[in-house]
């Protein structure tokens, strides 16, 4: 498929719509024209409005007969790049013109007959649709590649599984060259010699380009160097050019067979690896990524889908988010993973996400955030979710890390429904907390100063040193903060109700 042909229709397509009745006069040879758009146009000149592919679809109003000027119109069409020539016939003509067929035809441009009865904008709106379908198909297509993609790197052997991944999705052959030019995982592939074997010594050196691009026999091949430091080289070849969803899909693949390459079995990559594609909003492998999983000690799963109104026996799954608690050092990554029974764990030197397993009661899931916490990670859970919605459960989880961090202690996500969500509907909630918080409600620096230490402070209960503390301010600088707010709303905060009242705004602001 070539690089245009996703954006394009070929033109039988239009002529294959019954409902449309167009009927080809001259079809040049070959696979036929695609068209990118289609163009109204009565003017005799119309190449300064055309862009190249288009349907030019004319009832020939200033069309002269002569011979001469259709010789010029048609070849100033094919000059422009016109795809294909639309007449409409009625009212000007009763039929198109015998010279205007000569001149298509030694010219090689298709000519299709409107008729009478169908309009314009119907043709206009048929390519649409049909330009339309094969973008969805193509995000279909791009879609499923990158789940299977991530599929793979849940299974053994995750390079391996990687790269038939993507011959079996781009229709190619592919090979990994490891640092040293052999080849570390492949199928069965020609030979990689001349030019080819040349640019793929050239990608691995540290200072050498990302990608390139040559010929082997009958196919294009495409080169793209893995990894930073030893690098390696993916190269596939296929007798196509790539497509830009194509392309999309290879740079997946390049991605992942980075991150696996930083261990020699790809195992120890694949749990962050997965956590950083499922909690930023990437494709979810879905069913493959429960074995992963290992439900928490004393889990009841039928109790859990009770409370998560989950669909499955497992009861969905949770994020985690925690923080590094206190001065000690925390848990190592692999403590945490065996202590949350999970792969897909990525921990940093100050913060850590996991997906864990939707089973167990309340109490079940309360003991693993105070273990956690005693191995020096301060967490929040979300709610129990399927796994298409686990980005925005990473959200829930990170903004419950904020309450978790000023109350000082792991907090859980509410299973059921808040009854004041049911009073207060969403956009309702949002006015009400502007009106409530007035100046502080502005999208300000000065203004967010005052709503982080407000929230801190009405967290903490009023303390002082814990507010500063979590704010790294002086309690001072607290005090004044606090005074200002009340003095420019003209509230008094010792007033539970105030309280009250500012917590909700904020909280639903």
């Amino acid at each position: 498929m070539r690089e245009d042909d996703r954006r394009s229709i070929p033109l039988q397509s239009l002529l294959d719509r019954r409902d449309l009745g167009l009927r080809p006069i001259v079809l040049p040879p070959g696979p036929g024209p695609r068209i990118r758009w289609a163009a109204v146009s009565e003017l005799r000149d119309p190449a300064p409005y055309l862009d190249g592919g288009e349907l030019v679809l004319t009832a020939g109003v200033n069309m002269s007969p002569s011979p001469e000027e259709l010789e010029r119109f048609v070849r100033v069409l094919v000059e422009a790049g016109a795809g294909a020539l639309g007449f409409g016939v009625t009212p000007v003509f009763d039929e198109i013109p015998a010279a205007l067929v000569q001149r298509c035809g030694e010219h090689g441009l298709a000519l299709v007959e409107v008729a009478r009865e169908t309009p314009f904008v119907a043709v206009g709106r048929a390519v649409g649709e049909l330009l339309e379908a094969r973008h969805v198909e193509a995000m279909r297509r791009l879609s499923e590649a990158h789940r299977a993609l991530v599929r793979s790197v849940t299974a053994p052997a995750p390079a391996e599984r990687v790269l038939g991944t993507l011959s079996g999705a781009l229709d190619c052959w592919s090979v990994l060259l490891g640092g040293s030019g052999e080849a570390v995982h492949s199928g069965a592939h020609p030979p990689l010699r001349g030019e080819v074997s040349e640019l793929a010594a050239r990608l691995r050196g540290p200072r050498g380009p990302r990608s390139a691009k040559s010929r082997l026999g009958a196919d294009e091949v495409f080169l793209h160097a893995v990894g930073e430091r030893s690098r390696g080289v993916l190269v596939v070849g296929r007798p196509d050019a790539l497509t830009a969803t194509d392309r999309a899909v290879l740079g997946t693949a390049v991605a992942l067979l980075g991150l696996l390459s930083r261990d020699d079995d790809g195992r120890s990559a694949a749990g962050p690896l997965l956590c950083r594609l499922l909690l930023d909003g990437g494709p979810v492998p879905g069913a493959d990524l429960a074995p992963l999983l290992a439900p928490p000690p004393g889990a009841d799963a039928a109790e859990a889908e009770r409370e998560a109104g989950g669909d499955g026996a497992d009861g969905g799954f949770r994020v985690l988010y925690a923080a590094r608690s206190g001065r000690r050092r925390p848990a190592a990554a692999a403590e945490a993973a065996a202590l949350l029974g999970s792969e897909v764990v990525e921990a940093g030197r100050d913060r850590l996400r996991a997906v864990v397993g939707g089973a167990g009661g309340e109490e079940d899931r309360a003991d693993l955030l105070d273990a956690l916490h005693k191995r020096g990670w301060l967490g929040a859970l979300s709610r129990a979710v399927p796994p298409e919605e686990l980005a925005p459960a990473a959200r829930e989880a990170e903004a419950l890390l904020v309450r978790a961090r000023a109350a000082d202690r792991p907090l859980l996500a509410r299973e059921r429904a808040d009854p004041f969500d049911a009073l207060f509907p969403e956009a309702a909630a949002r006015d009400a907390a502007e009106r409530v918080l007035g100046a502080l409600a502005a999208d300000t620096p000065d203004a967010a100063v005052l709503r982080a230490t407000l929230h801190a402070w009405l967290a903490r209960n009023g303390n002082w040193d814990r507010t500063a503390a979590d704010l790294g301010a002086h309690r001072n600088s607290v005090r004044y903060r606090i005074g200002r707010i009340e003095r420019d709303l003209g509230i008094d905060l010792s007033d539970p109700e105030q309280r009250m009242r500012m917590w909700f705004a904020l909280t639903r602001r």
